[in-house]
């Protein structure tokens, strides 16, 4: 039988813990005789009374949502599903569900924690606050997907139970994972432990449950390497990667390595989950957009049982905004023959100002030419013959820089000679826009082009794998372009911020080409 213990208190009796701490009508002499009290009205401070769990006075008290990410969603009884948001309060009996790349963090009354990831669903069976609000009682069912539970350790301990269909769990001030697997259940301990069933599982070991019975716990695989990954990231789609060791720790398999990564939103608190991943490599893609700001990376490795290990974590800053402008010209690998180098790009509708550098090395270490005042999106550089790199960056009236888009080489070559008695010829097709590559292996790019803001007059929609677009004999007016990634498994990113091209009413086509050359 459950049960949960008071220290006597200065004062204490029998019939006043009645009153105060046990459901209304229930016979104190119960209590008594479980606890062979010789007298009801004396008993000793500090002493410990051992009461039943049933007969203890339940006062229902709501679970605070704290954050909901993406797709997340309530199921209440005699109600429709309904989106569920941060602040919303829950009750025995709800249903929380979370879709693919979501996740949401619930808090209970004694300060508890549960977070469901993605494609996920939890029941509140019950949560109450027990013995006159002296302790609380959290019932919760794990049906799919997984959770991660910080239990804080108190006085009276809380009773905490998560419910599963291998396996019942119940903890004291601990800190957990749990995960429905098919007909398994994995739980791994982190801090405190764990009573699965008949067995304990201690922090720092984990076991895997079916409704036959649970194995023996096993201690957790170490951490990974995470020191070498950069402290700063500035394009999208994000990849993250990190060493294939499995760090100083003792835990050993002998299974193909496999990794859970997890991005966490530090602007949260607690941190949010917003992206996981499973895979078989020490590298996780994510095509999914993200705002820019601090987030956490953390990877834990998983042995042949599926059973995950310690977690490994490191901050870093995803800087993306404002995107670079998408360049115009000089194409990549362009040889030019005129003395005055054009240099044009598009006009990013957030950005106040450019910056531009142009180098004769790729890693732009003295560069000849550095503005970061420009306004306009063209200028004539004077530069000597030989190769050449650009890049560009955009920076926002509030004075926010943008990272630099990938730089660009072209060629300064001598003009050839005049052709004698004969007029110049314009050889060029139209207005070629490029842009950065993501960097995603097989990735290909859907390209749009408009002649108004909200792309529904489109002149172009292809899908390409190179990055750049002919916009082929454009008539004179504004053009509105944007991009986006499409994995090699077809998931689509988000677009990015349209750019606008501007091709002017007359002679345009002079706008593309070198200086014409005189008879």
């Amino acid at each position: 039988m459950p049960m949960w213990t008071h220290v006597i208190q200065r004062g204490d009796t029998l019939i006043g813990l009645r009153d105060e701490l046990l459901q209304p009508g229930t016979d104190w002499r119960l209590v008594q005789r479980l606890n062979r009290v010789a007298n009801p009205y004396r008993l000793r401070p500090g002493s410990e009374l051992r009461i039943p769990l049933a007969l203890l006075r339940a006062e229902p008290v709501d679970a605070e949502v704290l954050h909901a990410h993406g797709d997340v969603w309530l199921e209440r009884a005699g109600a429709a599903r309904q989106p569920l948001a941060a602040a919303a309060m829950l009750r025995a009996g709800d249903v929380v569900g979370t879709g693919e790349q979501s996740s949401l963090s619930l808090r209970f009354a004694d300060g508890s924690r549960t977070q469901l990831g993605p494609q996920g669903r939890l029941r509140l069976g019950s949560h109450a606050r027990l013995g006159g609000g002296r302790s609380v009682r959290t019932q919760l069912q794990l049906d799919a997907g997984g959770t991660e539970t910080q239990v804080p350790p108190q006085t009276p301990a809380p009773r905490f139970e998560l419910r599963t269909p291998a396996v019942n769990l119940g903890v004291r001030g601990t800190e957990f994972r749990a995960r429905v697997d098919e007909q398994r259940t994995l739980v791994e301990v982190e801090r405190g432990g764990v009573a699965a069933g008949q067995r304990l599982v201690d922090a720092g070991f984990g076991a895997a449950a079916t409704p036959q019975g649970i194995t023996p716990p096993q201690r957790l695989l170490a951490a990974p390497e995470l020191g070498k990954l950069p402290e700063r990231f500035e394009r999208l789609p994000l990849q993250l990667a990190w060493e294939t060791g499995t760090g100083t720790g003792t835990g050993t398999d002998s299974g193909p390595a496999r990794y859970r990564a997890q991005v966490l939103d530090l602007a949260s608190t607690p941190p949010q989950l917003v992206l996981e991943a499973f895979v078989d490599q020490p590298l996780a893609r994510w095509t999914e957009e993200l705002p820019d700001g601090r987030y956490e990376l953390r990877v834990r490795q998983a042995d042949s049982q599926g059973i995950e290990g310690r977690s490994a974590s490191r901050a870093f800053t995803l800087d993306t905004q404002p995107v670079p402008p998408f360049q115009l010209r000089p194409r990549a690998d362009e040889t030019l023959e005129t003395e005055s180098t054009p240099l044009a790009w598009a006009r990013n509708p957030e950005a106040a100002r450019y910056r531009l550098q142009v180098a004769a090395t790729p890693d732009f270490a003295r560069p000849v030419l550095a503005r970061d005042d420009l306004v306009d999106t063209a200028l004539a550089a004077t530069l000597p013959l030989g190769t050449w790199y650009w890049r560009l960056a955009s920076v926002r009236a509030d004075g926010d820089i943008g990272p630099w888009g990938d730089a660009r080489r072209f060629e300064r070559v001598p003009p050839p000679p005049a052709p004698a008695s004969k007029e110049p010829v314009a050889t060029k097709d139209g207005v070629v826009v490029s842009w950065s590559a993501s960097g995603l292996p097989g990735a290909s790019y859907q390209v749009q082009i408009a002649r108004n803001p909200a792309f529904t007059e489109l002149v172009v929609d292809e899908r390409v794998t190179r990055t750049e677009q002919l916009l082929a004999q454009p008539a004179a007016g504004e053009y509105h372009v944007r991009v986006r990634t499409i994995g090699p498994d077809g998931r689509t990113g988000s677009f990015g911020a349209a750019q606008i091209v501007e091709v002017p009413r007359s002679n345009w086509w002079l706008w593309l080409l070198p200086l014409l050359l005189l008879l």
